[in-house]
């Protein structure tokens, strides 16, 4: 008993630093006011584009699709918003018996979309909020970078999928720019986490496990994927669309002369099918790193454990670690500029480790003779 407390003890100094991260980086806000608000509790009259069912009472509105009626929204241009580097928009949302549509995001949105000189539509990040089924009001708030090329911006509330009520309130966009004060805590809270590792390798007898090289390899590969940058993974994913987009090109011309050609309509509605798909394939790539990695840095330690032949009760301290790490990774994206922590990595990062002690579980026979 008194081993297990001071092992404990060991570990309080992270535990601590986690709590610490955690709270402070939840209540702080990285971001001040640039400049007025754009765009808050608009009316009805304010809006431009709309269509199908939309009412409004007070900026309270209620987009509403009928079974097989026709999708609804509205728009809001807000003059002047291109100028400004960083705009935050909030909403409060509420859905009832939203089916989704054709497409994965026909559904009840809400969007901050910017657009050209030409008035086309400029790739960027622009959802905030997406919706379907039934729920009561929930909250939402993001930021959104304007990009160069801009010249218009505006706020889009939609109810695109197949049937189903939508009600948006509390809409506000406002500029807003990083606070002064930001890096200075990034970097205290940076370094207290430098410390906190060269502490925590020769307690953690990183130095001594036979399998050290490849857990460090393991744990620095989680460290970078938690701390890249959102520009990096946007860079990647839209040069691997722009690869998929020429294959998708490539196919329709080696296609006979002979054949019969397709309708416009069709052949968008497909290659838009082809890169819904393609995007939700994207999307899952992160997931399954999340997976993938944190299984087999989980196994690499056991393994470890097991070629030294270590007492029992010691594989539960090392996977507690694991976990330890695992939570700890993800409240260091708190750190980054254009990343947030999210418990849905830590669930999937929990099934890796589950699934590499099952798997370690099944393998100890082979691997305890292979150590004798």
């Amino acid at each position: 008993m008194e081993n297990g407390f001071k092992k404990i003890r060991m570990r309080l100094p992270a535990l601590m630093l986690l709590v610490l991260t955690v709270l402070f980086w939840s209540l702080y806000d990285r971001y001040e006011p640039a400049g007025p608000v754009l765009l808050s509790a608009p009316s009805l009259a304010d809006g431009t584009n709309v269509r199908g069912e939309v009412s409004e009472s007070g900026g309270h509105f209620t987009l509403r699709v009928p079974k097989g009626g026709k999708p609804a929204r509205i728009d809001f241009t807000m003059p002047g918003a291109p100028r400004y580097g960083t705009l935050r928009a909030r909403v409060r949302i509420k859905v009832d018996g939203v089916v989704e549509g054709k497409y994965p995001w026909s559904c009840a949105r809400m969007l901050v979309a910017q657009y050209d000189a030409k008035n086309k539509w400029v790739p960027c990040d622009h959802g905030l909020v997406s919706e379907e089924g039934s729920s009561d009001w929930i909250s939402d708030q993001n930021e959104f970078e304007i990009q160069p090329n801009a010249a218009r911006v505006a706020v889009i509330l939609q109810q695109s999928g197949a049937e189903g009520t939508v009600e948006f309130d509390g809409i506000e966009v406002r500029p807003v720019r990083i606070r002064a004060s930001f890096i200075w805590w990034r970097v205290a809270f940076a370094a207290a986490w430098i410390w906190m590792a060269f502490l925590y390798i020769p307690r953690c007898r990183l130095d001594r496990r036979r399998l050290r090289f490849l857990i460090l390899l393991n744990a620095l590969a989680i460290l970078f994927g938690a701390l890249m940058p959102a520009d990096w993974i946007k860079d990647v994913s839209d040069q691997a669309k722009k690869t998929w987009a020429k294959h998708v090109a490539a196919q329709e011309k080696a296609i006979p002369a002979t054949s019969a050609p397709r309708k416009p309509a069709v052949k968008k509605d497909r290659d838009t099918r082809q890169m819904g798909l393609f995007n939700q394939m994207v999307g899952g790539t992160h997931m399954m790193g999340h997976f993938v990695l944190f299984a087999t840095l989980c196994f690499l330690v056991y393994l470890s454990a097991a070629l030294e032949r270590q007492h029992p009760s010691y594989f539960l301290k090392v996977g507690a670690d694991v976990l330890l790490f695992a939570a700890v990774t993800e409240s260091l994206q708190f750190l980054t500029v254009d990343r947030t922590a999210g418990i849905g990595d830590l669930r999937i990062d929990l099934y890796g480790m589950a699934t590499a002690l099952l798997l370690f579980v099944l393998l100890l026979p082979l691997i305890r003779r292979f150590a004798r």
